[in-house]
């Protein structure tokens, strides 16, 4: 079953997002991006819909299309990209499960948190997803819920060391 997302920001949540104002937290010396975005290509439209609303907000992405190293390892551009970021989000869809590159994205994510305490935020682009038993720890946002965007920019924007813990985000409104 195909599942589809609208891109279009719903009118509640323009006006709670608008409501907030959300100050990306500074980076430090070793980091250049706050969040490190990690999806499968097939969701390549709505997630640069996401990075754009986000990077509008004040935010420094990296994701590999635009940010990878020409002539490196897929492997070592994506350590280097997620050491250098506060955080991971991952968005995850069918086709993010099937991809062997996602799938280590989330994996190298899962151990880089487990040493350095690097949030990991799980995005759900189809609610009824069956999430792998290794990510379904981590608490999640559904892309369908009205205040997604309110939600996500307030995890963003939240400097790590005040979540409570890394890899389990209390987003609850």
């Amino acid at each position: 079953m195909e599942v589809t997302v609208t891109s279009e920001m719903s009118s509640a949540e323009s006006t709670l997002t608008s409501a907030y104002a959300f100050v990306p937290p500074s980076l430090r010396e070793s980091e250049q991006y706050h969040v490190f975005i990690s999806y499968s290509s097939t969701d390549n439209k709505w997630t640069h819909s996401l990075i754009n609303r986000l990077e509008a907000s004040g935010l420094h992405l990296c994701y590999h299309e635009r940010d990878f190293t020409p002539g490196r390892t897929v492997l070592e551009n994506m350590s280097e990209c997620i050491n250098e970021s506060q955080k991971v989000l991952l968005v995850l869809s069918t086709e993010f499960m099937r991809s062997r590159w996602c799938l280590l994205e989330a994996n190298m994510s899962l151990f880089r948190d487990c040493l350095e305490r690097k949030p990991i935020i799980p995005v759900k682009l189809e609610p009824d997803i069956s999430v792998p038993l290794h990510l379904c720890h981590l608490t999640y946002l559904e892309a369908s819920d009205p205040t997604f965007l309110n939600r996500l920019l307030r995890v963003l924007c939240t400097p790590n060391q005040q979540l409570q813990r890394s890899t389990v985000l209390c987003i609850h409104s």
